[in-house]
Parts: structure tokens; sequence; C-alpha cells
């Protein structure tokens, strides 16, 4: 059932690379995280007084064993079997808004690719992504003609999603900028990068803001961080949610991050969570890339490498992160920069797995870790 899901090309690259773990991997990846993450903003509340605001808001917060700022919560679901067929008009959703439905999330007419003739508001529908998966059941809340058309507004009140997890944009702890939706992976990487006030800091490919927000947080707003993205939309989205949580000590840089040698600058520390396959986000209701992507892909993260190392000063740490699985991407790139003079460090958070052939890089697996894929490797300039 969840192998239709990948390219085969790529399910013979998983086998390879991970051998018989490569299904449990694969069936992971279809379902969202077991554990739903953000991060306690602490610019501006405890972890404390944050989950007692969220269990009046009904929610059930729990602490994370490894982090200070980390709370989650538990995914609820699966609500029904994978071969359940209700008997209920069909609602087709493209693939963004069915991701979001499959984990609890309303649908929006603009998500609607199509509905079957005669649904009317108030009947109980099915919701199926363009695949034929079956994401949720709920109450459409407009006719067949209106959903495919409208612009705005819930098309289906969805009732039972397959999966559910917490929906918090709309809690005031929210408004007020007391957190920040990340997975935990995501938040050990401003750790292991060791942010000191004395340094300076570049974000190399900062939006939607995540990490570069995590690292001004550890600073306590001291110190100076460069934040470069190349999307002028991107970084406009990130200005609000940097102002939304109190963010003071980041400079905002649009440009495209490998020309970043041309600003003449010499960082003590660079983050470099670079653009990549993205082949550990979850849920995957589909995936299309394939083994060639891969290989495309690294061509490209090896232009901003290189940019980093030049921007590196001597003795300098790199940090180097993706939410993807491939070797190639991972220590594949490793390698490459060991040999431009790079040498790998300790990283102080180890609760991942080690790396394929590399001990000292950090990898998370769906399947052991229960988080999303992800990939750190910390390295220091030598030479």
């Amino acid at each position: 059932m969840y192998k239709e899901a990948f390219p085969e090309e790529l399910q013979r690259y998983y086998y390879n690379l991970f051998g018989s773990e490569a299904e449990e991997i694969m069936k992971k990846l279809r379902e969202p995280v077991e554990k739903y993450y953000i991060r306690v903003n602490t610019l501006k509340i405890s972890r404390q007084k944050l989950m007692e605001e969220l269990r009046k808001e009904g929610l059930k917060p729990k602490r994370s064993p490894y982090l200070e700022e980390g709370i989650y919560f538990e995914r609820e679901g699966p609500n029904f079997p994978d071969d359940y067929e209700p008997k209920l008009p069909k609602v087709v959703a493209n693939k963004f808004a069915a991701e979001s439905v499959y984990q609890g999330a309303q649908l929006y007419a603009p998500g609607v690719l199509k509905a079957d003739k005669g649904i009317k508001e108030g009947d109980e529908v099915q919701i199926r992504d363009p695949k034929g998966l079956l994401v949720g059941i709920g109450i459409a809340r407009m006719s067949a003609k209106e959903m495919v058309v409208a612009t705005r507004g819930i098309a289906v009140e969805v009732t039972l999603p397959k999966f559910k997890l917490p929906s918090l944009n709309e809690l005031k702890a929210y408004e007020k900028g007391y957190f920040y939706a990340q997975s935990l992976p995501s938040m050990v990487v401003a750790h292991i990068l060791e942010p000191q006030e004395e340094d300076l800091i570049i974000d190399m490919a900062a939006a939607p803001g995540g990490k570069t927000s995590h690292i001004a947080q550890l600073l306590e707003n001291r110190g100076e961080i460069i934040a470069i993205d190349k999307s002028r939309n991107r970084l406009a989205k990130m200005e609000k949610e940097l102002k939304r949580l109190g963010v003071k000590n980041v400079k905002l840089v649009q440009m495209d991050s490998r020309n970043l040698p041309g600003l003449g600058i010499k960082a003590d520390k660079i983050l470099l969570d670079a653009p990549c396959t993205a082949l550990g986000v979850r849920p995957k209701l589909w995936e299309t890339r394939t083994p060639k992507d891969i290989e495309a892909t690294v061509r490209y993260q090896r232009h901003f490498i290189n940019a980093a190392i030049k921007s590196l000063r001597k003795g300098g740490i790199l940090v180097y992160s993706t939410c993807t699985l491939s070797y190639e991407e991972n220590e594949g790139n490793v390698q490459y920069m060991l040999k431009k003079g790079l040498k790998l460090e300790e990283q102080k958070i180890f609760i991942g797995s080690p790396g394929l052939g590399i001990k000292e890089v950090q990898r998370f697996y769906p399947h052991k870790h229960l988080t999303q894929g992800f990939f750190i490797a910390k390295l220091r300039k030598v030479s």
C-alpha cells in the first residue's frame, strides 16, 4: 500500500542504502510524525508557563526529555484502517490540501480539485488525494459547484481525519509569539552551532526563520546574526515572524547565498541548512523525486558549500544540515568538505544515530526516532 507512494527507482535506492529497514522507513514517511514538536520562545515565556497556557486551551503538552525549550504533542490516529471504503460522495483535494487534511486540518475551497455532482451543503463526504488515498471524512459546507469555484472559505469541515495533530496557529499563545512549530532535529541544529555573543553568525538559507530565531533565542537577543535568503517574499514573511517572536539581533539580507564571498565577510560560525530533496519530510502522500534529482541537488548544494567555506574564518565552524535521507546529500557532501580543508567536530547533543560510514555526524530516521528524516554535521575550517 505505502510503496506505491514512491517511484520504483527511489524504492531500489532505499533498499540499496538501508537494506531491510527501507520498508519501515517508507511506511513511516507516509504518516505524520508521532510527536509533534514546538519550541518554547524563551525570549517571552518559560516552558512551564506556556504548558499551563496550552492546557487551558484544552491541549495536552508534554516536555521534551532532550531540550529545555522543547514541547511535544502526541499524534492521534490512525482513525480508520487503510482498506476503509466509505460509501460517501467524493471530494478530491490537491496534494498540499490533502496532506493538511490527513493531519487534521479543514479542507478549504482553493484546495478542492473536483467534487461529485449533487453534493449539497450539510452532506457527509469522503476526501481523497488525487491518487485516490482516503485522507478524511467530513461535512460539506458548500455545494459541489461552489467548492470547485470558490477562492476562499471552508469547503469541507473535517470530522474524521486519518490522523490528528493539534492546530496551533489560532491560539492566543501563537499570536503572542510564545512558540514556534519546529521539529526536534531542527531544534538540535542551533545547539550544535553553539552560538556565542561575540560570534559573527551567518544563516545562509534562513527563511522561514525557524533556526535563525532559535539561534537568536539562545543568544538572548545579543550578538549579531546575518540571515540570508534569495526570495524577497520569503524574507518579508520571515521579518513578520521575527517580529512576532520578539527577535532583535538579526540582519536580513536578500541575495543568493552562492554569492556570499562577494560580501567579503569572514564569519565565525555559519549555518547551512542546505536546499535539498526533502526526502525526510513527513507525511508524504506520494513522492515524485528519483535518484536523478538527488544527483542534480548535490551539484547545486556544492555551490553553497564552496561559498560557506570561503566565507568562514580559519578555525570557524560550519554546521551543515538537511531534511533528506540520501547518502550523497549528507555523508557524500561531508566527504567533499573534508577534502576542502574542514574537519569533523563532536556534536554536543547527540540523540540521533551515527551517519553511514561516518560516526561523528548525526542522522534522524522516521522509524527509529519518530521524527522527520534529518541530517546534521559540524565541521571546523582548519586550512
